[in-house]
């Protein structure tokens, strides 16, 4: 009977139903080992293509954002070095001055508090970059459960487990 396939018999116990235990079995076996035509892996091979153009549109602004930080502050520079120089006097735009500094600090310190997290430019860039690819993710439909299930299913068990120190490094 177990060479028929009406019984299985393993580890000196016989299965009535091997159909179930073989449905077990491929359950709990990752979609790595199953066949080539399997449709989740296309699924994954497409969400996949759509996570990595979300990901770029979403470094893509986080840059735009940056570059715009950098021409604000480039301007208020120059707009106090006018100011002190040529307008008006040290005199007069010291308070000035002292105020936008404070504020600055005020505004750190209120990020600190808010997300319990140090005000670095790093810590910024990286919640500015979650943010834009979480409105990405649901602008375009993303479903992110679904692609990390997917991808753990697929995911060779024979492969290394790897991280990336940062996502931000070609920022």
């Amino acid at each position: 009977m177990d060479e028929a396939g009406v019984v299985l018999l393993f580890r000196d116990k016989a299965y009535l139903h091997p159909e179930k235990v073989v449905e077990l079995v491929r359950r709990a076996v990752p979609l790595a080992l199953s066949p080539e035509n399997d449709s989740r892996k296309e699924e994954l091979k497409k969400l996949q293509e759509k996570k990595e153009e979300i990901d770029k549109l979403a470094h893509k602004q986080v840059r735009r954002i940056l570059w715009s930080g950098l021409g604000f502050f480039m301007c208020q520079v120059g707009l106090f070095f006018r100011l002190t120089f040529w307008e008006f006097s040290w005199d007069v735009m010291e308070p000035i001055a002292f105020f936008t500094t404070a504020s600055g600090l005020l505004v750190g310190y209120a990020y600190f508090l808010i997300t319990s997290r140090d005000p670095t430019y790093e810590d910024f860039m990286e919640r500015l970059y979650l943010s834009r690819h979480r409105k990405l993710c649901a602008k375009n439909s993303f479903d992110m459960a679904k692609y990390l299930e997917l991808q753990k299913h697929c995911k060779c068990p024979l492969e290394g487990h790897y991280s990336h120190s940062s996502k931000f490094h070609d920022l």
